[in-house]
């Protein structure tokens, strides 16, 4: 007789069911380990883990005086501006990534804080609820972590604001000093005159969160509004995932894929947010250049061979920024930058100052991209 190849049917039934039985089994543990130690919706002690283990080794950064770049800064913005913070508002350190993402990580975790009452209920307290509770926010952590551990390779300066912090809460300009000085082997710049005008770009961002009384708050207001969105989304009936699939399916024209997600008073919200970080970022990029053009003998060089940077990354980096998002960010650069230099060309640094006066005067996404109309608007 023959050999043959085909399986028996009791090898099948029998392999299914010790299948089932391993799942079941790993399906018991993990929902009692969700039950003495529930999960958050993200897992950030796995995103942590993840992250250190793509990143190079920490080490103590070169040492360089980057608080006294900082103070001359704060003197030419304070004049270009005329806006003034508190004694000790500029306050530096220099890191490395890993501190960065150390950083970082304990600000995303605040920001997601007021959602976990509703993600914990959220869940049913059975068995399969509870392991996919813990699934779901592992695999959250670990998008979290290589996200964060790519980031944390690539971001040169942050202002850490107490945006979501307690009122009390120190700021931190932060510097991260092996980015800076492999951006500027890489470019081929001098990387004491690109210290110099990234201090300038953040100390910018100093001025504008501590010498705009109003900026703070109605970012936090509008986040909060965001975030309550986001809670009552989750308190729907399975979270909302079935009308945020129609959303997805029936608004392929979205700027974004993050766009895709939100309803329309969610859009409203982030479209109103992103008008505002434009400001800001744009803002700050308008004042560096300014200030960078009179201070920095290597600007045009400098200036040319960062420009060019954001035109020419690598694929990955595009597919990541496009995947994660991070492409608007950049856009919030060019869209505010253009907008401020259009008011500056019409009305001088004086016009610049005056956006800055009252919430009011942030233009509405058709203004930002058409500076002209704010411009008849408010000029006179």
């Amino acid at each position: 007789m023959k050999p043959t190849n085909r399986m028996s049917p009791w090898y099948i039934i029998l392999g299914a069911v010790a299948t089932a039985a391993v799942m079941r089994i790993g399906i018991k543990v993990a929902a009692d380990r969700e039950r003495h130690q529930p999960t958050s919706m993200v897992d950030w002690p796995a995103a942590v883990q993840l992250a250190q283990r793509m990143l190079p080794e920490a080490h103590q950064p070169n040492p360089h005086n980057y608080q006294a770049l900082a103070d001359a800064a704060g003197a030419d913005v304070a004049r270009l501006t005329e806006l003034a913070v508190p004694a000790g508002a500029l306050r530096v350190r220099v890191v490395d990534q890993q501190t960065w993402l150390t950083a970082n990580i304990r600000s995303f975790a605040r920001l997601m804080a007021p959602l976990e009452p509703m993600w914990l209920a959220h869940h049913d307290q059975s068995d399969w609820g509870l392991a996919t509770r813990r699934m779901n926010g592992r695999v959250a952590g670990i998008q979290s972590g290589a996200m964060l551990s790519w980031m944390a390779t690539r971001v040169l300066g942050q202002y850490d604001t107490a945006l979501l912090h307690d009122d009390d809460a120190p700021n931190e300009l932060l510097l991260v000093e092996p980015n800076i000085a492999r951006i500027a082997r890489e470019q081929g710049v001098n990387v004491a005159d690109l210290r110099q005008w990234i201090v300038i770009h953040e100390v910018s961002h100093v001025f504008q969160f501590e010498g705009i009384p109003w900026l703070r708050p109605h970012l936090r207001v509008l986040m909060d509004r965001f975030m309550q969105t986001l809670a009552t989304q989750l308190e729907a009936p399975h979270g909302g995932v079935l009308s945020m699939v129609r959303r997805v399916t029936t608004q392929p024209a979205a700027q974004s894929w993050v766009e895709w997600a939100l309803d329309d008073q969610q859009r409203a919200i982030f479209h109103e947010m992103q008008v505002v970080m434009s400001l800001i970022e744009g803002h700050s990029n308008y004042v560096m250049n300014r200030i960078g053009a009179q201070k920095i003998g290597t600007f045009g060089q400098l200036h040319q061979r960062m420009e060019a940077r954001q035109h020419e990354r690598p694929t990955l980096d595009s597919l990541i920024m496009r995947v994660t998002g991070m492409q608007m960010k950049m856009a919030q650069y060019r869209d505010g930058e253009a907008f401020v230099t259009a008011l500056a060309t019409h009305g001088g640094d004086a016009l610049v100052r005056y956006l800055w006066t009252t919430p009011a005067h942030i233009p509405t996404a058709h203004e930002l991209a058409h500076p002209d109309v704010w411009i008849r608007r408010y000029a006179g």
